[in-house]
């Protein structure tokens, strides 16, 4: 919500409410903003002769924000200021007020512009404005690959690594003593002479000043930005918080009718219930997850378990496998060893046999034949041979029935 829609809903809360609606006090009128913002930086001293900081006053606050004129934020005017506030602001903690002011402008016009003069005059004051640019933010922004969730978290990311080195590079290096100032001023040499402490303070108002303008340019959404400030917020956290404190300061903010910090709580209230409304659902969804990993890991237990019987099952087949086929192959052995002895006996048979009926049988029959016809038929030869032939078969008939 911008501050002019606040300004419009808290008279209309009130008069819902039955209370007074209280009226607006005119904004302050007096000097040009470009005359305000020349005396916010301009160079002044103290008693002491040293260089007063920049500040941004609470009446000079109210005219930024109220103001309606657009003119006059020009280049000349960026050096002039940029030259002072090198010497009163180098931790650009004015800075950064001016841009929370400039981004409070109702004007839309008047806050771009602003806004761009913030940028231009930060661009002219960080550790690297020796590369003259008028927008050091885009510059880093050029080298979004994508990587990053948000502009706004590489933004932060590369100006953090920038400081980093610097910070590193400060503390290595031997003390530098500040130049001699001019008469009896105490000057200031800008953020070459700047402490690391001092370094990180100067980077925290960069940030503030690049997320106020992400947010200005539409970069970054309103809840981007919430987060983002936050986050720099924590960094502030008290190392000894005292719940007296935050008591009374809340307090303070009710006595002065302040709705954006009841705005702010109610938003980080809301984020609180989503959030653990999210976490319920992540446990639940951890919880199925958990229980479904279990059942996948008995099922995969079983199959491990069904596997092994398998596998075990499948070696004793294998076994009986190769059992059978050697005695499968000592049985083609035995009968191929039979077959062998078969075929010999049966070629001893055939041989025994034609022996038989050759030398024994017809050589006999053909000699009887013979005696029986001649003339004078020999019976006697022939029953000899006819005896001789007998003897033989009756004599190796025996052979063939073993």
């Amino acid at each position: 919500m911008t501050g002019h829609e606040l300004d419009t809903a808290l008279p209309q809360q009130q008069a819902a409410e039955g209370k007074p609606v209280r009226k607006r006090k005119p904004a302050p009128q007096g000097k040009p903003i470009t005359e305000i913002i020349s005396q916010i930086f301009e160079v002044s001293l103290d008693k002491d002769q040293s260089i007063k900081p920049a500040t941004l006053s609470k009446t000079d606050f109210k005219i930024i924000v109220s103001c309606q004129a657009t003119g006059g934020f020009d280049a000349q005017l960026a050096d002039k200021v940029a030259e002072d506030a090198s010497k009163t602001d180098p931790q650009l903690s004015a800075l950064t007020q001016l841009a929370v002011a400039a981004s409070r402008c109702r004007e839309d016009a008047l806050r771009y512009a602003l806004l761009t003069f913030c940028v231009r005059l930060a661009s002219a004051l960080w550790i690297n404005r020796h590369r003259e640019s008028h927008d050091l933010f885009l510059n880093i922004l050029d080298g979004d690959k994508g990587l990053d969730s948000t502009p706004l978290r590489f933004l932060r990311n590369s100006l953090a690594a920038l400081y980093q080195k610097r910070i590193e590079y400060v503390r290595s290096s031997p003390p530098v003593t500040p130049p001699a100032a001019t008469g009896s001023v105490k000057a200031l040499a800008g953020s070459e002479l700047l402490t690391p402490a001092e370094l990180v303070r100067q980077l925290d108002n960069l940030l503030l000043i690049g997320g106020l303008w992400l947010l200005a340019k539409g970069k970054s959404n309103p809840s981007q930005a919430i987060e983002f400030f936050a986050e720099l917020l924590e960094e502030r956290q008290s190392r000894t918080p005292s719940n007296r404190d935050v008591a009374l300061y809340l307090a303070e903010q009710y006595v002065q009718h302040e709705s954006l910090l009841a705005d702010t709580l109610d938003y980080f209230k809301q984020r609180a219930k989503e959030q653990e409304t999210h976490g319920k659902r992540l446990q639940s969804a951890l919880e199925h997850s958990e229980h479904e990993a279990a059942r996948l890991k008995a099922q995969l237990t079983e199959h491990k378990r069904r596997t092994a019987e398998q596998a075990q099952l499948i070696a004793e087949l294998e076994a009986e496998i190769s059992r059978l086929q050697h005695t499968f192959e000592e049985q083609q052995l035995d009968e191929r060893a039979k077959r062998t002895h078969l075929r010999d006996n049966t070629g001893q048979v055939k041989a025994k046999a034609f022996n038989l009926l050759i030398e024994n049988v017809l050589e006999p029959l053909k000699l009887s034949l013979s005696a029986l016809q001649r003339e004078k038929p020999k019976t006697e030869v022939a029953a000899h041979h006819i005896e001789l032939a007998v003897e033989s078969i009756e004599r190796d008939i025996k052979w063939f029935k073993e």
